[in-house]
């Protein structure tokens, strides 16, 4: 289990990575060119690693259908979902209602994995959320953003969902992590270009090249060695117990951010890690 928890928080680091390099790479690319580029080579890399270690395989239609569906959820769906939440709220309040991932991930895989419940994990995801909450640093109303605040609930939702449920069942039906993770990339990389034609008068292609790096780097680090991570663990431990250290990537990227962006974090922020450190603590200490 201890094998698990520490994949999981190797996740949190690398998609932080991801996350880090996605705020100065918006100043060289647009969202949409981003978004293709970055999955384009995500789904050339899973087929590489799954060729080399020979474990590319798809055993049934079914494991193949949950990890198409599980790439739709979260690379596209809840990508979208997230995008339109910042175009209508302030970041500081789209982080931190889509920081509630990983409570709607220890949920789900409690009611449709019939995953054993238990106080301690639920503990920690609330944990998680909390401290994502200071981590963002400012308040934030309802009110005056709704349909924004919806949006971004919903970007948390499906990343939870999808991280969980459909993973967690696509390896049990026999898909291998680096080939859920290739299926992963492929739909998520055809869902979003069928969207391209629809959004791009809303985003206008611009890129160069220190754009094509941030991007590259993102990709390589955030969404495929942070997804291999993620899917290696969740192959060998609960799914409700490895959830809440989904929110570690908010203190790696908050780590990140000061020693790469220069940012000054608040007392506030601080907190934040706190309590998200305490969230994983009671997790590895659940039996």
């Amino acid at each position: 289990m201890s094998l698990a928890i520490l994949l999981a928080l190797a996740a949190g680091a690398t998609w932080a990575v991801g996350m880090t390099a996605a705020k100065p790479a918006m100043r060289h690319i647009d969202v949409l060119s981003y978004m293709l580029s970055r999955w384009g080579l995500v789904a050339p890399l899973a087929l590489l690693f799954a060729l080399i270690t020979g474990t590319l395989s798809f055993p049934n239609w079914r494991a193949v259908s949950l990890a198409l569906a599980a790439g739709f959820l979260d690379a596209t769906l809840g990508g979208f979902f997230y995008l339109m939440a910042m175009r209508r709220t302030p970041a500081y309040q789209t982080s931190t209602l889509a920081s509630t991932a990983p409570l709607w991930g220890v949920l789900t895989a409690i009611l449709l994995l019939g995953e054993p419940f238990r106080w301690e994990i639920l503990g920690a995801a609330v944990l998680v959320v909390a401290g994502g909450c200071f981590l963002v640093g400012r308040r934030f109303s309802l009110r005056g953003h709704i349909s924004g605040s919806v949006f971004a609930l919903l970007a948390g939702f499906f990343w939870g969902f999808a991280e969980t449920v459909p993973s967690k069942l696509a390896l049990e039906h026999g898909l291998t992590p680096a080939s859920l993770l290739f299926l992963f990339a492929c739909s998520g990389l055809a869902t979003i270009a069928v969207m391209v034609p629809f959004l791009r008068p809303r985003f206008p292609r611009h890129i160069n090249r220190k754009g094509v790096a941030l991007t590259a780097l993102s990709a390589i680090n955030g969404a495929f060695l942070g997804w291999l991570f993620w899917l290696f663990s969740l192959s060998i431990a609960p799914a409700s117990l490895i959830s809440p250290i989904r929110g570690s990537t908010l203190v790696f990227s908050l780590i990140y951010s000061v020693l790469f962006l220069r940012e000054r974090p608040k007392r506030s922020m601080l907190l934040g890690v706190l309590l998200v450190l305490a969230g994983v603590v009671l997790v590895s200490m659940a039996p």
